[in-house]
């Protein structure tokens, strides 16, 4: 689950060689329809950030 507001959105986690590379929201989600804000999409960049 997102926590970047208020919404709370279901995430689902792509990941390969154990680093995330995709976020994505399911399409059946009765909030987002499958959609995500920017923070929700490209957040887990910040989280793996090794700079």
């Amino acid at each position: 689950m997102c926590a970047y507001c208020g919404v709370g959105c279901t995430l689902t986690l792509h990941v390969q060689d154990n680093e995330i590379v995709k976020v994505t929201s399911p399409h059946d989600n009765p909030v987002t329809h499958g959609n995500l804000c920017i923070k929700g999409r490209f957040g887990y960049q910040h989280v793996q950030n090794r700079g």
